[in-house]
């Protein structure tokens, strides 16, 4: 059963959608046309619509756990 370091672990990780973001908008120019950047995103959509499912479901896990269980440290 995950914990609440999972938690805060996979919360750092889906902040990356700014920068990832932020890497497409500014390669722009490497795409010869818009199909491609719109092809980027998509993954990237779907990258992070699985990321946050899984967040989703470990915050499920540290809920359902009484809070004198979750370990300190792991």
């Amino acid at each position: 059963m995950k914990n609440r370091f999972d938690l805060e672990q996979e919360i750092m990780d889906c902040w990356g959608v700014v920068d990832d973001i932020d890497t497409i908008y500014h390669a722009e120019h490497l795409y010869e046309n818009t199909d491609e950047m719109q092809n980027a995103l998509l993954g990237l959509k779907t990258l992070y619509r699985l990321k946050f499912e899984k967040l989703f479901n470990t915050f499920e896990d540290c809920v359902g756990q009484p809070f004198s269980k979750v370990p300190l440290y792991s």
